[in-house]
């Protein structure tokens, strides 16, 4: 059991790692000006959720982006 929800962690770490990278170049566009899509609004939704879940089976997760600490403090805060 334990080696299963170790397995669907990493699965679900990985998805949630994917989803930030695609949202980090959806911001990077957003903030050199243009418009955040529907599907930067999204994305951000989804790693929410995705947050949330691997929280409460996984634990707290580590928050992890190749973007400056200063920018990413503010998708942090809320």
């Amino acid at each position: 059991m334990a080696e299963t929800q170790a397995t669907d962690c990493e699965a679900l770490r990985a998805q949630i790692d994917t989803l930030q990278k695609e949202f980090e170049g959806l911001w990077v566009a957003v903030s050199a000006g243009g418009a955040p899509s529907a599907r930067y609004r999204e994305i951000r939704r989804e790693i929410d959720g995705l947050r949330a879940r691997y929280a409460a089976e996984c634990g707290p997760p580590k928050e992890e982006s190749s973007l400056p600490r200063h920018i990413t403090s503010d998708w942090r805060a809320g």
